[in-house]
């Protein structure tokens, strides 16, 4: 989801699946797009529920946007789909008030296959892939973003495999260890799973299968550390900075924790080297009680989303159980940005996939297998969520 602001509301476009993927059974037709007031009350699907702009434009698959840094009418989009050249990814140029949008530029190959995140700095755009290459293990691809915003191709003669001006895959960051109490289905291969970029512009990158968060120079990809160590199981999968403090949160989809660790938000440097806090995101009752970072199992459940607030005093994390509605968890920051879950909202939903503010009023989660979207107004005080 992406909220573009107008004069006194957003315009808010929602990715969608096609494709039947086995975690998934997409129903979408592309790209979608709603009017939201600022109370958060939604007005009637744009073209009658038609979308915005179809498959045939952004691809079967085009699930993850986020907004450009230097042109506030263009998103960038990626097609989570496994292409002869990987998944994709492209720019659009959206015309808010007439709620239209166009293609810019062409579509550009990531180089692996399930992008699953995208983020954007005024001079490049980066794309987390799932897996890719003869092993199957994740990537990271950054793209030059040129004057008007499209997207550039670095493709080459030697390279016809991918369009990208450079190309990390994280099995060749270390070798790679499949962890000692991981989950051998989800953690058999390294899984980039976001982007996220510190202040100075390293990139960081959660690795899902490794249980490391990775840092990385940009826009070349050469690699510098492991900025976070994570324990066997956790399975990082998205990150957040405190809008103040030197702390970087990360959500652990396997073991649905959320993380604190000291790391610098100008250059992505750890500060220490393991989290100084850390609070489950479900219920005590939730988690079987063998081990502190054991998946829950009444019911199973996984994390997807995080987001944290604007003031620094609350973040939210959407969790997917297995068999009944999500659930978004409420996290209270302390003072020195430690975490601890204070109360859980039902999504009224299934699979509450993404999450997203709107300013520092209005959380929106999108509840992938039910086809719904909420908006809840948040307590400026205590972050509580009411719809």
């Amino acid at each position: 989801m992406a909220a573009m602001a107008t004069e006194d509301e957003h315009l808010l476009i929602v990715g969608t699946y096609s494709e039947n993927l086995g975690f998934v059974d997409g129903k979408g037709k592309g790209l979608y797009a709603f009017r939201l007031t600022s109370s958060g009350t939604f007005g009637a699907a744009t073209f009658l529920n038609k979308p915005l702009l179809g498959n045939d434009v952004v691809g079967a698959n085009p699930t993850y946007l986020c907004k450009s840094v230097t042109h506030d009418d263009v998103l960038y989009v990626v097609d989570e789909s496994n292409l002869e050249r990987g998944a994709r990814v492209r720019a659009i140029r959206v015309d808010k008030d007439a709620c239209t949008a166009v293609p810019l530029g062409e579509s550009l190959a990531t180089g692996d296959s399930s992008a699953c995140h995208v983020a954007a700095t005024e001079t490049h755009v980066y794309v987390a892939n799932y897996c890719g290459g003869a092993e199957g293990a994740g990537s990271c691809a950054a793209f030059h973003v040129g004057g008007d915003g499209s997207l550039k191709s670095d493709a080459s003669e030697a390279d016809l495999l991918q369009d990208a001006s450079a190309l990390r895959r994280l099995s060749a960051l270390g070798k790679f260890v499949v962890p000692k109490n991981g989950d051998p289905e989800r953690q058999d291969k390294a899984h980039a799973h976001m982007c996220l970029l510190s202040s100075n512009g390293t990139l960081l990158v959660p690795d899902l299968g490794a249980d490391v968060v990775w840092r990385l120079n940009a826009p070349s990809l050469t690699p510098m550390a492991v900025a976070c160590k994570c324990d066997d199981g956790d399975g990082p999968r998205h990150a957040a900075w405190h809008p103040s403090l030197d702390v970087l949160y990360v959500l652990t989809e396997l073991s649905c924790r959320l993380l604190a660790f000291r790391v610098c938000r100008q250059t992505g440097k750890p500060l220490d080297k393991t989290p100084f806090a850390s609070s489950r995101t479900l219920p005590r009752e939730c988690y079987p009680p063998s081990s502190v970072n054991a998946p829950p199992s009444r019911p199973k459940s996984t994390c997807a989303a995080l987001v944290v607030h604007p003031s620094g005093k609350f973040a939210y994390a959407s969790n997917r159980a297995i068999g009944v509605d999500g659930l978004v968890s409420v996290i209270s920051l302390s003072e020195d940005g430690a975490p601890f879950t204070s109360m859980h909202v039902t999504t009224g939903g299934r699979t509450p996939r993404e999450i997203a503010l709107v300013g520092s009023d209005l959380l929106l989660v999108a509840n992938q297998d039910s086809s719904t979207i909420l908006s809840f107004a948040i307590d400026q005080k205590t972050g509580a969520l009411a719809k």
